[in-house]
């Protein structure tokens, strides 16, 4: 079976003790037999290493640090999840209100504590979040940077992570304006209910940035921005034949419940990512047929 290697931040990466190459965002592949217990090791630099074995499980739990894509003639192992060599604590933000005190702070990585009448929870921070300030609102605890927002409530549960453009709190509400980073540079406006329990989203309205004819979609990103749009609730149908527009609904069914859609090397064909279970996903490919300009036939 193929196997791909890839990595959030620079690694050699080892296959039986035997040194196989540099593995980043650029993937490597081998082929491995799972009966074989090939032991795994991805060694970045200043940072304790990633090691496993592979075996037939792999593909019902994945490593510890590491996500999982089955893909339907291989499997590709993501390193994601590194710690640093230095485990002193050093705190980074603190504030409290009330009964609660919320701590940020690095030690292996960056970590937020939170205490307060409900116990005392550690939960770790995204990868390249960088707070800037601890906020309360509605019974919920809002860490905050320049680009992006999370909520955790006072047992310790994160509730709400996005990248962001504007927001503002008002009436147990999050208004935010979102940026989708999609290939016709739309953008997300919404409004979220807060209440101690958790975040619930109330409106989230889908916004075209203003084009000009540099900006017009490219022929070859056709198949990629209609996938795009049923991902982030767009309209997909204007990507639609008139036939095919009848059934714009049963495609959405179709396609079902996906988190990511990823280029392929096929223009028409797109890899969609499925969530299976903790760190655990399948990628699945679609192919469009198109005539003058339109889908006309959708196969997976």
């Amino acid at each position: 079976m193929k196997f791909y290697f890839l990595s959030s931040r620079p690694c050699a990466l080892k296959l039986g003790g035997v040194y196989f190459g540099l593995v980043d965002d650029f993937a490597r592949s081998a082929e491995i037999s799972p009966n074989e217990n090939v032991f795994v090791e991805f060694i970045p630099e200043n940072a304790p290493p990633i090691t496993f074995f592979i075996t037939e499980q792999i593909r019902f739990t994945p490593p510890k640090f590491c996500e999982v894509y089955l893909l339907k003639n291989a499997v590709a192992i993501y390193a994601r999840d590194f710690f640093s060599n230095d485990l002193r604590l050093t705190p980074i933000l603190q504030q409290s209100l009330d009964e609660s005190l919320v701590t940020v702070f690095f030690q292996g990585c960056l970590q937020v504590a939170i205490e307060s009448k409900k116990g005392f929870f550690v939960h770790p921070l995204p990868n390249r979040f960088e707070p800037t300030n601890i906020s309360f609102h509605s019974g919920l605890i809002f860490l905050e940077s320049k680009r992006s927002l999370i909520a955790f409530t006072l047992d310790g549960r994160q509730v709400f992570y996005e990248q962001i453009l504007t927001y503002s709190f008002e009436n147990e509400r999050l208004n935010a304006t979102l940026p989708l980073l999609d290939s016709k540079k739309r953008y997300a406006d919404g409004s979220w209910i807060l209440s101690e329990d958790g975040v619930k989203n109330e409106r989230l309205t889908i916004l075209q940035a203003k084009q000009s004819d540099e900006d017009l979609l490219p022929h070859e990103l056709l198949a990629y921005a209609f996938f795009e749009s049923v991902l982030i609730g767009a309209d997909y149908v204007e990507f639609l034949s008139p036939d095919l527009r009848k059934k714009a609904p049963v495609l959405k069914d179709f396609l079902g419940d996906f988190k990511e859609v990823l280029p392929t090397e096929e223009e028409r064909s797109c890899d969609l990512v499925y969530p299976k279970g903790e760190r655990l996903f399948e990628v699945k490919r679609f192919t469009v047929e198109i005539e003058n300009g339109l889908i006309t036939d959708l196969k997976g």
